[in-house]
């Protein structure tokens, strides 16, 4: 083998040669080209061409023309056949003289070009009659632009012709010395090379001697071949590794059995120790095969072996799921009754779990019992308020799968408290909640939420399409079969609202969620006949603007914008206003007047109705004091006023400050106010009869047990209600208010009859024996201002007998 020098060397040698060669083909090629350039140039190149030849067609041309007899030069115009040749000439100068400018590039030259096209055109193009001698001129003028054009484009070839040799020289040098600096550094660079190569060479040669043991490796002999020298090395150190292989192998073949029998050993023990553990134990790798478990685990879970699956583990799919969601720290009950709180430790080896099994102790069992009960109702031992949203929370944030939640409530609770008492009424929340749980199916969650108010949280495959039939199964299973309470079935109407297509991870909260659901819960409970709602967008605007009127109502209520107006009760027996009933009106300066029909529901619901009340009550005494004697003042009272006030202290006060007489003042209730707690409201309604006013129930038998009421406690007066004075040709309502006025008389109650609108409906009441009356037919609710004209039009109005039939009227005790 030849030495690594050398063949460096000799690279190198090839390596110059190839490049002075290179240089050289660079140089022809330099040369060629620089000769092609000057052969263009003597030979002339097309543009220059094409201007000769138009210089001599023109001076030809010019001869011809200088060559006319004078005879005829002395014409002033030129002949036909003179103009014809002119022309035919002009047009093949023209050509090549076009044909020249579209050779040279724009610069000089073409602007000349340019300029003599021009002068060519202008007299080929003359118009009118041309004579000899302006062709003469012209044509000693176009031949002296050709002659100046053709010298710039020479001028210019011949410094191109310069510039040309002087750049080829310059190549020639540069090539040279690019060759020459080329050699000198390929010639270094092998120098160097050599030296950096040999030495590392050579030294790991004799490291590998060093390291194969040889004798006296620093003394050997060092050929002038480096590769020679590395080979020989190379094969010493393979000649100590095969002989070491072979002495290892014997010396395995002899521990072999030794280093098996001190592995049994090992795994016995390791098992002897696993199988005293009395806590249960398996090892699962990361495919979910379980590759160990001790005697205690296969015990409590019969017929799972080492080596299987757990996803073969059909018969124990409780714990398959703690194994496959690695349950850090989990109380389970597994169906045995064995209660134990599961741990799954990370084993690096086989990046899978070792799961352990530990019994509860006393603690954690009465630690788990507290928990129960601090996250269960009491009464009906479903979830309480907290644990469900927890529960929701849970859902929201890192669930699986879509999910509904559905909100119940009891329509009418306090009734059933109030009139089967608390033990019915619990019974009853307790069979709404069983009744709940056996529709929400295994997979649901059910708590309650409030008082008669229930939650649910409904998941599986289906979420986002069943929200709707859910909501109406529950609606439908509680019309369709009553409840059994105390021994007896009692039909129970719900309220079911519904927030639907909830997804985990949508960045909801739990107070939004619950948000949604009360509003969707508080528009079912406006339908009798469909109490189910599913929220949506529209539902939150709904209530958007219920919330904007309850806050434009407490605004009204400090700035003072209600107002009362007054409607008259008639006596159609003497013809005359007998009193006036005082209604609230709202005139808002943002919503204009406001139907008592939209915001007295709020502000009973809202509590407002309070305030509002203790205004009605005060102003309207107020303004009564200065009526006359005989008109009484008649004010609705709200259940509210019974619960959060006191309306005995109000009355008494408003009073004793306007002066006016108890007598006149009579204070109108309705059957609602008896069902949350009768025995209580009778007391406020003794103590108000105890200040000398009059009490009327208003809205007279569209109640649950008005009779009962009546017996109860004595009222001055009833009304018959509207809703039965509108239609008095049904039997029904006829029979209804011949009821009412005979109780009235057999229990000796002044009876008025509401919402009389026609002078029919007044002859029937009246027919029938009654005598006091209030509706539009009168007079509808008028400010103030307008009673004196109110007595006024209803006296002339019997006068006249624009009500029916004209009546005696007795004359006012004295006027307003």
């Amino acid at each position: 083998m030849k030495s690594i020098n050398a063949k460096l060397l000799i690279s190198g040698l090839l390596l110059a040669l190839l490049s002075g060669f290179a240089g050289l083909v660079v140089i022809q090629s330099n040369r060629s080209a620089a000769e092609i350039a000057t052969a263009m140039i003597h030979q002339g190149i097309d543009p220059l061409d094409q201007l000769e030849g138009a210089a001599r067609s023109l001076g030809d041309l010019e001869r011809r023309f200088n060559a006319v007899p004078d005879s005829l030069s002395e014409l002033p115009m030129l002949r036909t056949e003179e103009a014809a040749e002119l022309l035919t000439s002009l047009t093949e100068i023209v050509r090549k003289v076009r044909g020249a400018m579209v050779a040279l590039p724009n610069g000089g030259q073409g602007h000349k070009l340019d300029q003599l096209f021009y002068s060519i055109n202008r007299l080929r193009t003359s118009e009118g009659d041309v004579t000899h001698r302006l062709v003469r001129r012209e044509l000693a003028n176009i031949l002296n632009e050709v002659d100046a054009a053709i010298d710039l484009i020479r001028d210019d070839l011949i410094r191109m012709h310069e510039r040309t040799q002087s750049e080829r020289r310059t190549i020639d040098l540069a090539v040279m010395a690019g060759g020459a600096g080329g050699l000198m550094i390929g010639l270094l660079l092998i120098l160097y090379l050599s030296r950096s190569i040999s030495r590392p060479i050579r030294s790991a040669a004799t490291i590998l001697r060093q390291v194969g043991g040889a004798p006296n490796s620093g003394s050997h002999h060092q050929t002038s071949d480096m590769m020679a020298d590395l080979e020989a090395a190379i094969r010493f150190v393979e000649t100590v590794i095969e002989t070491k292989d072979r002495s290892s192998k014997l010396l395995k073949s002899t521990s072999a059995a030794h280093i098996q029998a001190a592995v049994e050993r090992q795994q016995n023990r390791l098992r002897i120790a696993l199988d005293a553990l009395q806590k249960p134990l398996c090892l699962v790798d990361e495919g979910g095969r379980m590759t160990d478990a001790n005697a205690a685990f296969l015990h409590m879970f019969p017929g799972l072996t080492v080596g299987s699956h757990i996803s073969s583990w059909t018969d124990h799919t409780q714990l398959t799921q703690l194994l496959a969601a690695r349950a850090q720290d989990e109380v389970v009950t597994f169906p045995d009754g064995w209660t134990c709180r599961v741990r799954c430790h990370s084993n690096p080896i086989d990046n899978g779990v070792i799961a352990v099994f530990n019994e509860l102790t006393n603690q954690d069992t009465a630690q788990r019992e507290l928990e129960r009960i601090s996250s269960q109702d009491s009464l009906t031992g479903l979830l309480n308020r907290d644990a469900f949203h927890h529960d929701l929370e849970n859902a929201l944030k890192v669930g699986e799968t879509p999910f509904f939640v559905v909100v119940v409530d009891v329509v009418a609770f306090k009734t059933v408290n109030t009139t089967l008492g608390l033990t019915a009424g619990d019974e009853l929340l307790r069979a709404v909640g069983e009744r709940l749980s056996a529709i929400a199916g295994p997979g649901g969650r059910v708590a309650r939420l409030a008082g008669d108010e229930f939650g649910l949280i409904v998941r599986g495959e289906n979420a986002v399409r069943a929200p709707e039939r859910f909501g109406r199964v529950i609606v439908q299973d509680f019309a369709r079969r009553p409840v059994t309470i105390i021994g007896r079935p009692l039909a129970v109407r719900i309220a079911v609202g519904v927030v639907p297509d909830l997804q985990p991870g949508s960045g909801l909260d739990v107070q939004t969620v619950m948000r949604d659901c009360e509003i969707a819960l508080a528009t079912a409970k406006k339908s009798a006949s469909d109490p189910f709602c599913v929220y949506a967008p529209e539902i939150q605007k709904e209530h958007q603007n219920r919330q904007d009127i309850e806050r434009d109502l407490r605004e009204a209520l400090a700035r003072g914008e209600f107002e009362l107006h007054f409607q008259p009760f008639v006596d159609v027996k003497r013809g005359c206003v007998s009193g006036f009933e005082a209604l609230v009106r709202w005139n808002s300066p943002t919503r204009g007047r406001v139907s008592p029909g939209v915001f007295i529901p709020i502000m009973e619901e809202t509590g407002l109705i309070v305030p509002l009340g203790l205004f009605v009550l005060r102003d309207a005494c107020r303004q009564a004091a200065h009526w006359p004697e005989g008109l009484t003042l008649s004010i609705n009272l709200s259940p509210r006023q019974f619960e959060g006030g006191d309306i005995v202290a109000d009355v008494r006060q408003s009073l004793a400050e306007t002066r006016l007489d108890p007598k006149r003042l009579q204070l109108e209730v309705t059957e609602s106010l008896f069902l949350s707690d009768g025995d209580r409201v009778l007391t406020v309604l003794n103590a108000l009869r105890g200040l000398g006013v009059a009490m009327s129930m208003d809205d007279f038998g569209t109640g649950y047990s008005s009779l009962g009421y009546l017996s109860r406690f004595p009222f001055d007066k009833i009304k018959i209600d509207q809703s039965f004075v509108r239609d008095l040709d049904r039997k029904e309502n006829m029979a209804i208010v011949r009821a009412v006025l005979g109780l009235g008389a057999s229990m000796k109650l002044a009876v008025i009859a509401e919402g009389v609108e026609t002078a029919e409906q007044m002859r029937v009441l009246q027919e029938e024996g009654c005598d006091e009356m209030q509706g539009y037919l009168f007079s509808r609710p008028r400010p103030a201002g307008d009673l004196p004209k109110m007595l006024v039009d209803i006296k002339e109005g019997f006068q006249q007998g624009r009500f029916g039939r004209e009546v005696n009227v007795i004359p006012m005790l004295r006027s307003v």
